[in-house]
């Protein structure tokens, strides 16, 4: 347990007992239930639960929590995260076949929280889940994937699942992008899209949703557990517990994390102590299951189909959905960004740029790039079936070299001809840098 917070508690236990006593001799010995908050209450640093808590949840609200052990309250907040277990059909399928030692693959897509910035690749919450799984299951070859990438949401999450993770033909998938995501409908629509996009593999992969939560209180969880519910996926909050924590003063933001959104090292370990609560829960109840067939996805789609089938493409990447016609001057040999190093790049005046041209069958078409806090960093126009659509500029004050993904085309289904060069800055023919990352067609 994380010393700060131990300290923590053991003088709000304190202080709970000596309350306790006073109200106890107030009362004439009667007992007095200390129901210090409610699931769905918050302090001001951290947004409101939703409101599809488990039962598991309600119980461990309701509980005299004056009269627990430091261990007792820690076991309350891992049980306090479980917000559903969902029809656990391809977790019945998945944990058989962990027992049955058959191989298998377990990835995770998310942001930095996933990736494990600040606790490092191997103390993050992602490996600590992977390395929990094998001692369980000691005799199962089970191979990890971390497709946790800093600083994006689940928009370029979306465009880049094929290649970091169905590739790899994943059993199990965690998804995580509940605060790198905005409220637009264009996040709701991609998260969608994702999600079920992973559902609808030939292998039919066990999804689970983890949604966090920052100091300022930003989470997506509302609006991304409908997912969760229409598709009856396990999911886990910790908004669930950080703000019951939090209001009870056991706990502050600083013992679980060291800057604005990060978890610390134990932070790490709390979340993968969550994700192992919900593995118990779930082989738990499937032993009491028999036989499970695993149902089809509903028609309807929970926000909207416009994203689906998401397809990435750059120089290593193809697809029939996009057909490059010319690259024009952009460099075809350079490696661009670490992530996405088979892009398409160029420096020079615009007006000595020749046009990139290629033809792509589809409504939606994505431009990503480098974003980056420098004016050199220039401006992409897009011309869509001979008409100027858009103009994208690829330096941004916030841009850290960082990849981002934004529409460049919505319109009707069809083949349309695109042609993307730099543009002048403000009137001036100078000096200009762009990265293309890559495109995702839908």
């Amino acid at each position: 347990m994380n010393k700060k917070f131990k300290i923590t508690l053991c003088a709000v236990l304190c202080a709970s007992m000596l309350a306790g006593c006073a109200d106890n001799s107030a009362s004439g010995g009667s007992a007095v239930s200390s129901d210090s908050s409610s699931d769905t209450q918050t302090t001001s640093s951290v947004s409101e639960s939703t409101d599809s808590s488990s039962d598991t949840s309600s119980e461990t609200s309701s509980i005299d929590e004056s009269k627990l052990t430091e261990e007792q309250i820690y076991d309350n907040m891992v049980e306090r995260s479980l917000m559903d277990l969902g029809n656990l059909e391809r977790m019945s399928k998945f944990i058989v076949k962990l027992e049955n030692k058959q191989e298998v693959t377990i990835a995770f897509i998310g942001g930095s929280i996933t990736e494990g910035l600040t606790a490092g690749p191997e103390k993050c919450w992602a490996k600590l889940t992977y390395d929990r799984l094998c001692e369980k299951y000691p005799d199962t070859k089970i191979n990890y994937v971390n497709a946790g990438l800093s600083g994006t949401p689940s928009v370029l999450g979306n465009i880049r699942l094929q290649r970091d993770v169905l590739d790899h033909k994943p059993d199990m998938v965690f998804v995580e992008f509940a605060v790198n995501d905005g409220n637009d409908q264009i996040y709701k629509d991609s998260y969608d899209a994702m999600v079920r996009k992973i559902l609808s593999q030939e292998n039919q992969p066990a999804v689970a949703l983890y949604f966090t939560v920052i100091k300022s209180g930003h989470t997506c969880e509302e609006y991304m557990s409908q997912v969760g519910k229409a598709y009856g996926l396990p999911m886990v909050s910790l908004n669930n517990v950080l703000s019951h924590e939090f209001e009870t003063g056991r706990m502050k933001w600083e013992d679980y994390s060291d800057d604005e959104s990060h978890p610390n090292e134990w932070g790490h370990k709390m979340t993968a102590d969550l994700i192992m609560n919900m593995f118990d829960k779930a082989t738990d109840k499937i032993k009491t299951m028999g036989d499970v067939t695993i149902s089809p996805l509903p028609d309807t789609w929970v926000y909207s189909d416009r994203f689906a089938d998401m397809t990435f493409i750059d120089r290593t990447h193809s697809s029939d959905k996009l057909k490059i016609l010319s690259t024009g001057t952009f460099d075809t040999e350079k490696e661009t960004l670490t992530s996405f190093p088979d892009g398409w790049s160029y420096k020079g005046k615009p007006s000595e740029c020749e046009p990139m041209k290629f033809e792509f069958t589809g409504k939606n078409l994505m431009l990503v790039y480098k974003c980056a806090n420098s004016k050199v960093y220039g401006s992409l126009e897009f011309t869509v079936d001979g008409e100027k659509y858009t103009t994208i500029a690829t330096s941004a004050s916030d841009g850290w070299n960082n990849p981002v993904a934004t529409l460049a085309y919505s319109g009707a289904e069809g083949t349309h001809k695109v042609s993307v060069k730099p543009v002048t800055q403000n009137g001036e023919d100078k000096m200009t840098y762009v990265e293309i990352l890559g495109f995702g067609v839908a």
